[in-house]
């Protein structure tokens, strides 16, 4: 499905972190937020900043070599995009980790990783967390469907990782400080958006290698862990912590229609 490298459009990053500096110094208030977990925290944020690896470990038992092989190379394409688009702006780029796990996981900064929790990316450690099992459940419960839906939760999580290497993270994070709960989520879920605006960055510059379908996998699952589609009928908007699955959707197809991370202020 996917393989090479890939030359996206330069993204304008110091322009970014001037957008989203200037937005926090002219507001007061705060956001994000952990959610309770299980599905309504689907693609976790968990706080802090920090080190480096890229390495997906062995598989033990040898039965889901597809999975690990896949998630591998997805992983290596995230970071050479990313890698590139830094060098381009004159900025200084780190490596995010990747730890897949099926057992409670130090995680390095962010407590235990308790599995069937959800992906998510820890920023002390620089390392997103993958649990396959959980992915299962996704396709069991949320309908996710095709290799491309794993994928766009990766691009999810390095875009927190983009974010922490940016300071985005840690001006969210002191933002949140003394702010009331529906400020907090409301700041959570820009955070939430950039990163999907984020990932659809990623898919613009992989465009050329998907097979049919793939976007549109991905588009799906945007939609599918929209806060609204996870909460049902009693969707409560003040709640959301991630976003509705149209303004999902939207983000993730503002990023890819411009390929150009400085067109992801969700601050704005």
């Amino acid at each position: 499905m996917l393989g090479g490298g890939g030359k996206g459009a330069k993204v304008g990053i110091p322009a970014l972190i001037v957008v989203v500096i200037g937005i926090f110094l002219s507001q007061a208030g705060g956001g994000g937020g952990s959610g309770s977990g299980g599905l309504d925290d689907i693609l976790g944020q968990l706080s802090g900043d920090g080190s480096t690896q890229q390495s997906a470990p062995a598989n033990p038992d040898g039965t889901k070599d597809a999975q690990y092989q896949f998630v591998g190379d997805v992983g290596a394409l995230l970071e050479d995009f990313w890698s590139d688009e830094f060098q381009a702006s004159g900025e200084s780029f780190e490596k995010a980790g990747l730890v897949i796990f099926d057992a409670p996981t130090d995680t390095g900064g962010c407590g235990v990783g308790q599995p069937q929790a959800g992906p998510f990316y820890c920023p002390p450690s620089q390392k997103m967390f993958i649990d396959f099992g959980f992915y299962q459940q996704l396709e069991d419960q949320l309908g996710f469907d095709g290799d491309f839906a794993m994928a766009y939760v990766l691009a999810h999580e390095y875009g927190h990782h983009i974010q922490n290497l940016l300071g985005i993270n840690d001006q969210v994070r002191q933002a949140q400080d003394g702010a009331s709960q529906a400020e907090g989520n409301a700041l959570s879920v820009k955070m939430e958006l950039q990163a999907d605006c984020f990932a659809g960055v990623w898919a613009k510059d992989v465009y050329e290698r998907l097979e049919t379908g793939d976007l549109d996998e991905a588009i799906d699952a945007a939609q599918a862990v929209g806060d609204d589609a996870i909460q049902g009928s009693n969707a409560n908007q003040e709640s959301f912590t991630h976003g509705s699955s149209a303004q999902r959707k939207q983000w993730f197809t503002t990023g890819f229609e411009s390929g150009d991370a400085s067109a992801c202020d969700t601050f704005a």
